[in-house]
């Protein structure tokens, strides 16, 4: 009877044992998707889940960038923004574990050229000068600026007013970066032997977050002057609203300070009155150096040879082309990277010099007066 409980006994725990090592294996997964590169669009969601393949469960962990997002057996992703993004899906229990990464693509989103498409500006999303002596006029105000969509031939002109002030358009398909120059922007620059330059720098950006809204990272096309000494990068300047017909005075991050000057021909208050900010305005970009002088008794500004708007440049031919070109593989990021840009959707233009001028011709302020897609014949 001993004998016979032993055996009995020594049954069980093997039975037990049996099971136990059984139910201690390694995570055995069944991914809803099994691939480890995938394309995928901006706000489009994809949706990640684990199963077991044997009944028996385990752990999960999710990573998005390095990040834990997830503790649970799925997980949607939705990218916001074009990028390429690494996931990174662990499966664990006391036995061992299972690991699979995605690499998910995500292109920058293009709005494609149809047979309907224009070459000529179809939005202004922005508009914000700087003081200046036609701020506030109809060359200087929120109306003015939408006129500059449309054939060039047809559009107004509207003045960015002093150092930083800018514009901000589009076209309605995304710009493609073809062989050569992609963009022309026109202005009213004047050449001869009595130039009258007014440069403006040009910005570019991408609809990175697929929104249909400027608020993506600029890329600043890099002219002629980029590299000069005597250009200064991340400048800034603030004006203070005289709230009147009154000089308007600045400071800047370099420690500088001064003012631009009202003139009798203008006879109104400088700083613009759409401002968000009615007491102070503080401005930002590259600072190009003054080429203001005279030639003889006449006052003259002194175009740069490519790369700005609103500018009788020599290198870029204005005196036949009527307008300045730009190629978008000029692009730099803010720490002066090269980056390449396949399409652009946004154009921002502003005022590249901080010249006073006089109180006869007023302040170098750039003036646009239209834009093309150079891609659409």
């Amino acid at each position: 009877m001993k004998k016979t409980y032993l055996i009995v006994m020594l049954g069980i725990a093997t039975l037990i044992y049996s099971c136990k090592k059984d139910t201690e294996v390694a995570p055995d997964v069944n991914l809803t998707i099994k691939v480890e590169t995938m394309t995928s669009k901006v706000n489009t969601k994809i949706a990640f889940a684990a199963g077991t393949n044997n009944g028996i469960g385990f752990n999960h962990q999710w990573k998005l960038d390095g990040k834990v997002v997830s503790s649970v057996y799925n997980y949607d992703f939705t990218p916001s923004k074009a990028g390429t993004y690494v996931i990174e899906y662990t499966a664990s229990n006391n036995t061992g574990s299972f690991a699979h990464k995605y690499t998910v693509t995500v292109p920058v989103p293009v709005v494609e050229i149809t047979p309907n498409s224009t070459k000529y500006i179809t939005a202004v999303f922005e508009y914000l000068p700087a003081p200046g002596q036609f701020i506030n006029e109809s060359l200087g105000s929120l109306v003015g600026a939408q006129k500059i969509i449309g054939d060039v031939s047809k559009t107004g002109l509207i003045s960015l007013g002093g150092f930083g002030g800018y514009i901000i358009f589009g076209f309605d398909h995304s710009v493609v970066n073809n062989t050569g120059a992609d963009l022309a922007i026109y202005g009213n620059p004047i050449g001869g032997t009595t130039p009258w330059a007014e440069p403006g720098i040009v910005m570019v950006s991408q609809d990175v977050n697929g929104n249909g809204k400027p608020d993506d990272e600029w890329y600043e096309l890099a002219g002629s002057e980029y590299n000069n000494p005597l250009t200064i990068k991340n400048y800034e300047i603030t004006y203070t609203n005289p709230k009147g017909f009154a000089n308007v005075s600045w400071t800047d991050n370099q420690g500088n300070s001064g003012t631009y000057d009202v003139n009798n021909f203008h006879k109104h208050n400088f700083y613009p009155e759409f401002a968000p900010d009615q007491e102070k305005l503080t401005l930002k970009g590259t600072l190009l150096t003054s080429t203001w002088g005279k030639n003889g008794s006449i006052f003259i500004n002194n175009a740069f040879p490519w790369g700005y708007t609103d500018s009788w440049s020599i290198d870029d031919d204005y005196a036949t082309k009527r307008y300045n070109s730009f190629d978008l593989d000029w692009a730099l990021d803010k720490n002066g990277k090269k980056i390449a840009l396949n399409t652009i959707d946004f154009v921002k233009v502003y005022t590249g010099q901080r010249e006073k001028g006089n109180t006869l011709l007023g302040e170098i302020s750039t003036e646009v007066k239209g834009a093309v897609d150079l891609g659409i014949k």
